[in-house]
């Protein structure tokens, strides 16, 4: 849905977002983004959904004055100028050249029109109103030759990928002139084109979707903890920790500049008065303001926001917040339990916390050789409650620790951790915390799951990206510039 809506934007200049919001259904996620291939399907109510869009869509433009963009003739006629029309518009609308089938059919639209005594305003609102439904404007379609090879993209299928890349929507005239050119088969004025599109806020705002579906904070929407125990949570609240996460990444990965690994360990956030107050700090202002976290125990990086500690439900679970760590930081798996065993985590009582519940889990037989390799890295968050409240002690006077130890996937030995502080500051300085950064951002940016086959590739842009600096610019530029995106096997 967002790439529909900016693509729109860039390709006609109307801003459908709120009504495509409304009316199309919900993008669903699979295998952690909503952005996966296989899992984009078309129903009925997208097919409705898209025609209904593009007569709203059509009903906002300046029809003429969009049409004089690629021809001066305004004539409603059935002879070769209306066909390089077509051939033009179709082309821009499109995100390339329109085959002689295509020309056929979109000029049809005029000679109808022509036959039914209508003028050309009318042939050139139902020509883009059928483009706009059109199956290369709705999916990105790239030519499929056979045989299973591995071939190089085509200049306008490389202009795609990159725009949709960094910006999330179609190619630009620039982008489009290059491919008319040739020029994105050479390497440096392909480099130069990704160095142009970096500069451009919509790559910003692309790695921001990133963010927030790596972190599901659109899960924040629906949160609804027990109001007995958490009386002060409201929508709100949800809505500044969203906000809090993307304005922390947006400083430290763009404004800084910094690697992404230090979304880790950066001392410093963003809160609005009621999200500060939550987290025992003294408002700045009466708007969203950066706070300073050198000197604030416990806080400091995204683990130890409220968007994210939120992931272990009204119990704070060790169980979800450890899970996260493995899966999302460390790119480690982990069998699921099996279907007789009762995984909900029992509450806690005097004298023994979450901590205490797990580490009893863990000392299980039968639980612990599963449960040791996650769950002790939640020990860190464990002054944390469900809804990112810090505590020294829970509602039962129990003290609450932050010490522990984290075994990192292929290590033989567990390095030990005195507070959340200093796991932090391990995770930011992890090499496969770095890996598995560059394994999210490149899954995001191709919009499918990465296979084994992929591996060697996805080495060499990490290898790449951190020798440039390990920041979301030079990652992403690692990743156009790599195989991965310059061929394609075809089946």
């Amino acid at each position: 849905v967002p790439e529909y809506i900016e693509t729109v934007r860039s390709t006609v200049g109307v801003d459908i977002s709120k009504e495509a919001r409304e009316m199309l259904p919900p993008d669903l996620r699979a295998d952690g983004f909503s952005n996966t291939a296989y899992n984009l399907n078309i129903d009925l109510k997208h097919v409705e959904a898209y025609s209904k869009l593009a007569e709203i869509i059509v009903s906002r433009m300046d029809v003429l004055k969009f049409a004089a963009r690629f021809s001066k003739s305004q004539l409603l006629s059935t002879d070769d100028t209306m066909r390089q029309h077509v051939e033009a518009m179709g082309k821009w609308m499109l995100r390339g050249p329109l085959d002689e089938r295509d020309v056929n059919n979109y000029s049809g639209i005029a000679t109808t029109v022509a036959s039914a005594g209508g003028d050309f305003k009318q042939a050139m609102t139902y020509m883009i109103e059928a483009m706009l439904q059109s199956p290369r404007f709705i999916y990105r379609i790239e030519n499929q030759h056979g045989g299973g090879a591995q071939r190089p993209v085509t200049q306008y299928e490389l202009a795609s990928r990159l725009s949709y890349i960094l910006w999330g929507s179609s190619p630009d005239e620039e982008l489009m002139r290059a491919a008319d050119a040739g020029d994105l088969a050479d390497r440096g004025k392909l480099a130069a084109q990704v160095q142009r599109m970096l500069k451009d806020s919509r790559t910003i705002d692309r790695s921001s979707q990133f963010l927030s579906e790596w972190l599901d904070l659109g899960r924040l929407a629906n949160l609804r903890p027990d109001a007995k125990k958490f009386p002060n949570w409201d929508a709100q609240l949800a809505t500044d920790m969203r906000d809090e996460t993307l304005a922390y990444f947006r400083e430290v990965a763009w404004k800084q500049n910094r690697p992404l690994s230090d979304l880790l360990n950066a001392q410093l956030t963003y809160a609005t008065p009621r999200l500060a107050e939550h987290y025992g700090l003294t408002s700045l202002s009466e708007d969203i303001s950066q706070y300073d976290l050198s000197s604030v125990a416990g806080r400091g990086g995204i683990l130890t926001q409220g968007s994210v500690l939120t992931v272990g439900g009204d119990g704070a679970s060790m169980v979800s917040r450890g899970l996260f760590v493995l899966h999302d930081l460390l790119r480690g798996t982990v069998n699921a339990p099996p279907p007789c065993v009762n995984t909900t985590p029992p509450p806690t009582k005097a004298g023994l916390t979450q901590r205490g519940i797990a580490e009893s889990r863990i000392a299980d037989a039968n639980c612990g050789v599963c449960h040791a390799r996650f769950e002790p890295l939640a020990f860190g968050l464990e002054k944390f409650d469900g809804v990112g409240a810090f505590h020294e002690k829970d509602k039962h006077g129990n003290s609450l620790r932050d010490d522990g130890e984290i075994l990192f996937p292929g290590e033989a030995k567990p390095v030990p951790y005195k507070t959340s502080a200093e796991l932090m500051d391990l995770l930011a300085n992890s090499e496969r915390v770095r890996e598995s950064l560059t394994w999210k951002v490149t899954q995001f940016a191709l919009g499918r799951p990465l296979l084994a086959a992929d591996a060697p590739v996805v080495a060499e842009i990490h290898k790449a990206a951190q020798q440039d600096g390990g920041t979301y610019a030079s990652l992403i530029t690692a990743i156009v510039l790599s195989d991965l995106v310059q061929e394609t096997r075809t089946e």
